[in-house]
């Protein structure tokens, strides 16, 4: 074989193992086991009853899931596929952590203001604080739906919280050329801190793709307050070992959020109560 066959061949086998990845790709996708689907193993449960019938058409309302710390927009996938069935529009940005929650707010508020029409901010964990800065002053914004979240007032920092017995398995890494400090969970902590309610494999999986953040985030004060112009509900995690439920109800008291509490809800409620995350939203869009 001569060098220019060699190089048609070799041509050939890449192309075929490029459609042979889309095609890989499409499947995983099909499946719900996308790469980057950091919580996909949550298969079962009242978002597959929902996905199995026909969606209605839109109904008018937007919905944004802002995500936490240690987590990304995947977190809501046992929730997109509720929302979805009953015609919200919905978008998930993804945050990316890494430098100041104004920053993130941006990134929020890119998919927010594109948006027409009612729309209902929900955040989990750190989110709560960035739906507190990004639903400020927006006259769409009906509702805010704080899950196991933080929900701060104006100038307070995320630091200055009584921390949860889970934190104490966190430990930081400096990042090379000036980047910043990140946090990351211990991975054999991991299910005991932040999700002791599932299952040890959707964990692990949690665990490994784990998206840490900088530690500028917990220090970042707050500069607007939604809450104290929106209506907001709150769903209260009683067995929270990251955010104290006892400061869970603080928020909720302090906000006059619509408050339902899951006793057995360990911090990552949107996984494993996606139908009482669901109920909120309904509440806060005015559909229930």
């Amino acid at each position: 074989m001569g060098v220019l066959d060699e190089k048609i061949s070799r041509r050939k086998a890449l192309g075929t193992a490029g459609k042979a990845a889309i095609g890989l790709g499409a499947v995983l996708a099909a499946s719900n086991l996308a790469p980057g689907a950091a919580w996909a193993s949550a298969q079962q449960g009242p978002a597959n009853v929902a996905a199995s019938g026909p969606e209605k058409e839109s109904n008018g309302v937007n919905v944004v899931l802002v995500h936490g710390i240690w987590a990304d927009g995947s977190s809501y996938n046992r929730v997109i596929p509720l929302l979805l069935h009953e015609g919200y529009t919905v978008w998930a940005p993804q945050l990316p952590l890494t430098t100041h929650l104004a920053d993130d707010v941006t990134v929020a508020l890119g998919v927010i203001q594109q948006l027409k029409g009612p729309t209902v901010l929900v955040g989990h964990s750190y989110g709560g604080a960035v739906i507190t800065h990004a639903g400020a002053g927006l006259s769409d914004v009906v509702g805010l739906v704080y899950c196991s979240a933080f929900a701060p007032d104006l100038g307070e920092v995320l630091g200055q919280f009584p921390p949860g017995p889970g934190l104490a398995n966190l430990y930081p890494v400096v990042y090379p050329n000036n980047f910043g400090t990140f946090v990351f969970f211990n991975q054999q902590k991991f299910r005991e801190s932040f999700c002791a309610d599932l299952d040890p494999r959707q964990a692990g999986i949690m665990a490994s793709v784990q998206k840490p953040g900088n530690v500028n985030l917990l220090t970042d004060p707050t500069t607007a307050v939604a809450w104290k112009k929106i209506p907001s509900w709150y769903l209260i995690s009683g067995a929270d070992q990251l955010i104290l439920p006892s400061l869970q109800r603080t928020f909720a008291t302090r906000m006059k959020a619509t408050t339902i509490t899951v006793e057995s809800s360990s911090h990552a409620s949107i996984v494993s109560h996606p139908d009482k995350v669901f109920e909120l939203i309904q509440q806060a869009a005015g559909m229930d």
